[in-house]
């Protein structure tokens, strides 16, 4: 029988301060596996830290430093990330997995460094984990798609974080082995459904009406995730019902354009509260009845994920991995991400009948805990981790 001893694994994520979706998918992974006694290393940017959480579970975090060089017209990522890694091989650590998130940067580096660390006498395994833009955004760029096509071919194992995703890369590389899926996860113990207490004190502090129908978004703000249609969506359902909020949660380089075209144009200045990036999205969450995600390209939609695990109704584009998510007409309702009126259409329906409200939610968390549920997708991570060492 094989070993089950402890893993020494080196994660490469954009880690906190610079947490999107995928940071926090992959911190919350290497949460999970540090809990299973694995030795996890993160590499990441300058900058970026634990919490004293994530440090009492003995998770390293393993920041590049800035080589500042003034002939540099940008810092080599690249080159230090592949150096870091190699670095801790050199300090000691047998490295077992370098698992890193996006092809760019981070699994160039991890190729480069299994290499240099192969001639050393080491014996790492490079897993590549391809979350979205790697594939539906910089795939489809013809200055990148080779250097991205040969990363994934190196890899030892790939991975997609949606059928759809996958499906794409096999449209646009050549590749010996297009890997598996696997799903985001949620911590369901963490996000789940509040009582009515916990409801009302998270409206209160956000001084919204106790009879209000709220919906949420939470994005990091560009322009992919199309935040402007949720302005256009909310005129239109104020002028018949003005008891329908928005809260916008989140940070990015189209928020002050969005929430200047709330206030300033459409004069919604109270009817969507946007409340900045959150460490913590649970309370603003808590205070809703309904999520959505109106993305022009997604992968998969982890804000969805979350709020189905509190047991809300979900609204998203038919588009990506969104599709993968929602069940439509079961745990809510998927629409053309470029029609106001749809999207309008769909937020009254749920918003007049709380009963729908409560049978959508209840299946969506009832989906959460059947496909993507914690364990489950850990279990298929340290499984591959340890199919890649034992060969």
């Amino acid at each position: 029988m094989k070993s089950k001893k402890p893993l020494n694994i080196v994660q490469v994520f954009y880690a906190r301060p610079h947490l999107g979706g995928s940071g926090i998918m992959s911190m919350e992974l290497a949460k999970e596996l540090a809990k299973r006694g694995h030795n996890v290393y993160v590499v990441s940017y300058p900058g970026t830290n634990l919490t004293p959480s994530e440090e009492r579970l003995g998770i390293q975090i393993c920041p590049v430093e800035m080589i500042g060089y003034p002939c540099f017209k940008a810092e080599p990522y690249s080159a230090t990330f592949t150096s870091r890694i190699v670095n801790l091989y050199s300090e000691g650590i047998d490295i077992d997995i370098i698992h890193a998130n996006y092809a760019i940067t981070h699994g160039e580096a991890a190729i480069t460094a299994k290499r240099i660390i192969e001639r050393k006498g080491g014996r790492p395994k490079v897993v590549i984990t391809s979350h979205g833009s790697d594939v539906h955004t910089n795939g489809h760029h013809s200055l990148l798609a080779s250097s991205i096509e040969d990363t994934l071919e190196c890899a030892d194992a790939i991975t997609f974080v949606s059928q759809a995703l996958q499906d794409e890369a096999k449209t646009l590389f050549q590749l010996n082995d297009y890997g598996q899926v696997i799903y985001n996860f949620v911590d369901e113990t963490k996000f789940k459904p509040s009582d009515h207490k916990t409801k009302s004190r998270a409206r209160k502090e956000l001084s919204i009406p106790p009879q209000a129908v709220v919906v949420y978004h939470a994005s990091n703000f560009r322009e992919v995730k199309h935040t402007d249609i949720l302005v256009e969506t909310a005129n239109e359902l104020n002028k018949d019902n003005h008891e329908i909020y928005f809260l916008m949660v989140g940070d990015g380089p189209f928020k002050t354009e969005t929430e200047e075209k709330a206030r300033e144009m459409y004069g919604l200045g109270d009817r969507m509260i946007f409340v900045g990036k959150q460490e913590d999205v649970k309370p603003y969450i808590h205070a809703s009845d309904i999520g959505i995600l109106p993305s022009k390209r997604e992968a998969f939609g982890l804000s969805l994920l979350e709020v189905m695990a509190c047991g809300l109704p979900v609204l998203g584009s038919n588009i990506g991995g969104i599709p993968e998510v929602i069940s439509n007409h079961e745990t809510g309702y998927l629409f053309d991400s470029d029609n106001v009126e749809e999207i309008a259409y769909y937020v009254r329906k749920l918003a007049s009948d709380a009963d729908l409200r409560k049978t959508m939610g209840n299946a969506a968390r009832k989906k959460t805990l059947e496909l993507f549920c914690r364990k489950r997708i850990v279990d298929t991570y340290e499984n591959l981790y340890r199919r890649l060492v034992d060969r």
